[in-house]
C-alpha cells in the first residue's frame, strides 16, 4: 500500500507539490505557531519558536534545529537560515539587586519580564551554520553571515560578515550600481532607500 502511494506521488508532481504546501502550512501555523508567513516556506525539523509574533516573508528556508528565542522577529523574503541558527538574548536582567538571574527571565507561562528589542533580517540574507544572532540586531538586505558567527551589532546591507564577534570581511558586490540592480531585481527595499539618500546628498 505504501509503495503504491509513493508511486502515485512520484507520477503526479502537482499532487506532490500540493501536499508539500499543506505540510508546510501545518508545520508553520499549527506546529510552530508562526504568526505570519509567505508562500514557499520551508521549515525543517527541530525548529523552536518561543513567541507567537514571528513574521516571515516568502521563499524562506529554515534549516533544522534553529532556535527563535526573541520577541518581534521579522525575517524578509528569500532568506536562508542554515541549521542550528539561534536568535537569542535580552531575556534576563543582570542588575537586579537581591534577585537571582534565573528569576528575571521567562516565567512558566512564557511571559517575559524583560524588554526585548527584536531582530530584523532583511531580504535575500544568508545566515550560516550555527550562527548566533543577539537581540536588537538588524541584518541588512542581501547580507551574508559566515558559519559559527556571533552577531552582536547591526550588519549593513550587502555585506559579508564572519567571526566571534562578527566583523566585516568584504562587500557582497563590487559596487553600488550592482547592489542597486540586485535589490531591484529581487523586489527588495534597499535600492529605494539608497535612491532617497542620493537625492538628499545632491540637494
Amino acid at each position: 500500500m505504501i509503495s503504491l502511494i509513493k508511486r502515485i506521488l512520484k507520477s503526479n508532481a502537482g499532487l506532490t507539490s500540493q501536499l508539500r504546501r499543506v505540510r508546510n502550512w501545518y508545520n508553520a501555523r499549527i506546529k510552530y505557531g508562526i504568526k505570519k508567513f509567505g508562500p514557499d516556506l520551508q521549515c525543517n525539523r527541530g525548529l523552536v519558536v518561543c513567541f507567537d509574533d514571528l513574521e516571515l516573508g516568502h521563499n524562506v528556508f529554515i534549516g533544522y534545529d534553529c532556535y527563535f528565542g526573541v520577541r518581534n522577529i521579522k525575517i524578509g523574503n528569500y532568506v536562508q537560515l542554515a541549521p542550528k541558527v539561534a536568535i537569542t538574548g535580552g531575556d534576563h536582567l543582570i542588575d537586579q539587586v537581591g534577585t537571582p538571574i534565573i528569576h528575571t527571565g521567562l516565567e512558566s507561562f512564557r511571559k517575559i519580564q524583560t524588554a526585548q528589542k527584536g531582530v530584523v533580517i532583511g531580504d535575500d540574507a544568508w545566515i550560516g551554520f550555527a550562527t548566533i544572532i543577539m537581540d536588537g540586531v538588524t541584518i541588512g538586505e542581501g547580507s551574508v553571515v559566515g558559519a559559527g558567527s556571533v552577531v552582536t551589532k547591526d550588519i549593513p546591507p550587502y555585506s559579508i560578515y564572519a567571526g566571534c564577534p562578527a566583523r566585516k570581511l568584504r562587500d557582497r558586490f563590487e559596487n553600488e550600481a550592482q547592489r542597486i540592480e540586485h535589490s531591484r531585481k529581487i523586489g527588495g527595499h534597499w535600492h529605494l532607500q539608497s535612491a532617497d539618500q542620493s537625492k538628499v546628498v545632491k540637494v
